[in-house]
């Protein structure tokens, strides 16, 4: 399945800038990317806060923003947008699970 209409133009609008586009993201694929994070932890054995579950989502879309929305404009629309999210959060929240892993690791060693 390719990029629907609907994402296609959410994505024109978002990298458009155009006023509210990056709100209705964030509404739309929030609970994809909360369900990534929350999928990717237990897999990982790993218990999360919901305060860990919030600063994960806001690095998912940190990462979605940064460099002027570069990772929707290297999107190539070969898959839907909600699986190209899926990969992007689940390799965003594994790098900060391991960084945070590795973090704890050092502060246990003071």
């Amino acid at each position: 399945m390719g990029l629907s209409e609907i994402d296609r133009r959410l994505l024109e609008r978002c990298l458009a800038r155009k006023p509210g586009a990056w709100e209705d993201f964030v509404d739309r694929f929030l609970g994809l990317v909360v369900h990534v994070i929350r999928h990717t932890a237990q897999s990982r054995s790993i218990v999360l806060t919901d305060a860990d579950i919030e600063d994960l989502s806001g690095e998912v879309f940190v990462t979605i923003i940064d460099d002027d929305f570069a990772t929707l404009r290297n999107f190539r629309g070969e898959s839907s947008l909600a699986t190209y999210l899926t990969v992007v959060a689940r390799r965003v929240v594994v790098r900060e699970l391991l960084r945070r892993r590795s973090a704890n690791s050092l502060s246990s060693l003071s």
